[in-house]
């Protein structure tokens, strides 16, 4: 494992919640919350916070006098807004009812703190005309301002080529890899996403990291997704899966104890037969979510012995 980078993390990185609440990361622990984005003192507290937390990547320490915030990052949640029907998805489709004061004092922060980076999740963005034509105004203001989303990337041409405009880095979620898989678990075209990913790929304007979401019913589609992914030069693939993942199935039935080995036998052999291609990336690679790595037996000590250790790691 690489060692992990101390600093003071909301003074780098911070987390705004669908409520308004700030944390310093993305995994936003309850006793990590600084305030709310309506505090009106909202700046001091941020300034003033004391936290002490760690994850995979960061150990986070408390700030000196000498620290000064510099934000690398602010990473923002909208409305639930989404063209997608996931199976695994019980949030509201409804706008929040206070969504365009919430996109106002959104602007007001990233004013203040102008981050280098913006990333903007919640719900299906490119669906959301008032948080997208938010970040038309950010870019158009700030053009050198990274601009960041997750997406289904199910939409038409014309918003596809508006995406490509002003987006820096776009990760791109997965419910499956194959029509029927797709059209089941999120009720989108699969060709389309694809087309849609290609187009962008090819055009080399935006950053992309595919990145697959696994449940029971999907998780036979991983070592396909893998291999198709590890043939594209992107920055980040991620193995994750849906938050319920861990109680959707009998996972210690002879069943499942069956259908993991073969899946860990698949995986574990792509990354061992692709070990040149994925060191040669000098980067961290391959996040893989803590769970997922225990059913498929991928440890610490297995991405050690692999020589993996820099370029994939245990998602916190």
């Amino acid at each position: 494992m690489a060692e992990k980078t101390v600093r003071v993390c909301h003074y780098h990185k911070l987390k705004i919640c669908y409520n308004g609440d700030v944390y310093p990361c993305c995994i936003t622990p309850p006793y990590t919350r600084i305030g709310n984005i309506f505090d009106a003192d909202i700046y001091e507290k941020i300034k003033n916070a004391k936290i002490l937390c760690e994850c995979s990547l960061y150990k986070s320490i408390e700030p000196t006098k000498d620290d000064k915030i510099n934000l690398k990052y602010i990473h923002y949640e909208t409305s639930n807004t989404c063209q997608a029907s996931c199976v695994c998805c019980y949030q509201s489709k409804e706008p929040m009812p206070n969504e365009k004061e919430h996109l106002a004092r959104l602007m007001e922060i990233i004013d203040y703190y102008k981050p280098e980076n913006i990333f903007a999740i919640g719900g299906e963005i490119l669906v959301q005309e008032d948080a997208f034509n938010m970040l038309f105004d950010l870019h158009k203001k700030y053009p050198n301002m990274g601009i960041g989303t997750i997406t289904n990337l199910c939409v038409g041409e014309q918003r596809l080529k508006q995406a490509e405009q002003i987006f820096d880095k776009i990760t791109v979620s997965m419910l499956g890899f194959n029509k029927q898989s797709y059209k089941i678990h999120m009720n989108l075209d699969f060709d389309k996403v694809m087309n849609n990913f290609m187009t962008l790929y090819n055009n080399k304007k935006v950053e992309l990291s595919p990145k697959f979401l696994t449940m029971p019913s999907n998780i036979v589609e991983l070592p396909e997704f893998l291999k198709w992914a590890l043939t594209l030069d992107v920055n980040k693939i991620y193995l994750h899966n849906v938050g319920s993942f861990n109680q959707e199935a009998d996972w210690n039935s002879k069943n499942w104890q069956n259908i993991l080995c073969r899946i860990e036998k698949q995986i574990k052999g792509l990354l061992e037969d692709n070990k040149g291609l994925i060191v040669s990336k000098n980067r961290h690679f391959i996040s893989i979510h803590p769970f997922l790595a225990q059913k498929l037996n991928i440890t610490e000590e297995y991405i050690k012995s692999t020589g993996l250790g820099c370029n994939m790691f245990i998602a916190s």
